[in-house]
C-alpha cells in the first residue's frame, strides 16, 4: 500500500481519536500527568502486542549509535504528551489546533538541518494552503495575546515537530513495531518515574465505563500511530509527512460538524477545507 494512503487512513483515525480525547477530558476523570502516562503505557501495549503476532520485533545489533536519539524520544514524547493534554484542558480546542499546527515548522527546520531534507516549491505552496486552511477553519477563535497555557501549545507542537525529525532518523536503523512501541511505553515509565503518584492517581481508570473509553481510544490511537509511522519509514521525508498529517485539523472539524453539530462559521469552515485539499494535492 502506497505511503499516501497510509497517511490519509492515519489521519481519519487520529480525528476520531481527538474527538475521544475531547469526551474524555470534558469529564476531568484525572490530571494531564496520570492521563499521559496511562494513555501512553495502553496504546505501547497494544502496539507491542500487534508486532508480536504481525511483524519483526528484533532491535538493532548495536543500539550505540541511537543513544541519544533515544534519549531524545523518551524526552520530546514524555513531556510533550504532558504539554498535549495540560494545553487541552485548559484552552480552547480549536486555539490549541491552530498553535499545535506549528509542528510542522519545527520539523521542517529540524529535518532540513539534521538530516538534509527540502521541501520543493510545490510543497511548500502545499504546506501554505493547508496552513491558511487550518487558520480558516478556526480563525474566529484565533488571538495574537500569548497566555501561559498558548505557551504550554507551542512548547506541545516544538516537542512533537522535532520529535517526527528524531523518529524519521531512528526508523533508518529501527525495525517499526519495537520503536512505536517503545516510543509510547519508554516516555511513559519516563514520567512516572518523575512523577510516582501517577501510579495510584491510575486507579480511576480501572472504572469498568472509563476503562472502555480508553481501551477504544489506545486501540484506535495505535492503529493511527503504525500508520503514520509505516508512512514515515516508507517516505523517507518527515517534513512532507509531517506537512500533509495537518489536514487532520480539517477532518477533525469535519467531524464535530457531522457528529458533535458545531456548525458555527461552516461557510468558513468549507472554504479552510478546500484550501487544505488543494494543499494535500500539491503536497502528494
Amino acid at each position: 500500500m502506497a505511503w499516501q494512503v497510509l497517511i490519509l487512513i492515519s489521519i481519519f483515525f487520529g480525528s476520531v481519536c481527538t474527538l475521544l480525547q475531547r469526551v474524555l477530558l470534558k469529564d476531568d476523570v484525572s490530571d494531564e500527568k496520570t492521563y499521559s502516562v496511562f494513555f501512553q503505557l495502553l496504546s505501547g501495549l497494544i502496539i507491542g502486542g500487534f508486532g508480536l503476532f504481525f511483524a519483526d520485533m528484533s532491535f538493532p545489533s548495536d543500539l550505540r549509535p541511537l543513544a541519544i536519539g533515544f534519549i531524545l524520544m523518551i524526552v520530546l514524547y514524555g513531556f510533550g504528551n504532558i504539554f498535549v493534554f495540560k494545553a487541552l484542558k485548559k484552552m480552547e480546542a480549536s486555539r490549541f489546533t491552530i498553535i499545535f499546527s506549528s509542528k510542522v515548522f519545527f520539523t521542517v527546520f529540524a529535518s532540513s538541518w539534521l538530516l538534509g531534507e527540502v521541501l520543493t516549491l510545490k510543497q511548500i505552496i502545499g504546506t501554505v494552503l493547508i496552513i491558511v486552511g487550518i487558520l480558516l477553519v478556526n480563525i474566529k477563535s484565533a488571538k495574537l495575546a500569548f497566555s501561559k497555557n498558548e505557551i504550554i501549545a507551542v512548547l506541545a507542537a516544538a516537542s512533537f515537530g522535532f520529535g517526527v525529525s528524531n523518529d524519521s532518523f531512528m526508523l533508518r536503523t529501527f525495525n517499526l513495531y519495537p520503536y512505536v512501541c517503545l516510543a509510547f511505553v519508554v516516555p511513559a515509565l519516563f514520567i512516572m518515574a518523575l512523577n510516582p503518584y501517577t501510579i495510584k492517581n491510575m486507579k480511576v481508570f480501572l472504572k469498568k465505563d472509563i476503562m472502555i473509553k480508553m481501551l477504544l481510544l489506545c486501540f484506535l490511537y495505535a492503529i493511527q500511530a503504525i500508520l503514520f509511522f509505516t508512512a514515515l519509514q516508507m517516505s523517507k521525508n518527515s517534513s512532507r509527512i509531517a506537512s500533509i498529517n495537518l489536514v487532520g485539523v480539517i477532518t477533525t472539524v469535519l467531524m464535530a460538524i457531522v457528529f458533535l453539530k458545531e456548525k458555527d462559521n461552516l461557510a468558513q469552515k468549507l472554504l479552510g477545507t478546500v484550501s487544505s485539499f488543494i494543499g494535500l494535492l500539491l503536497m502528494t
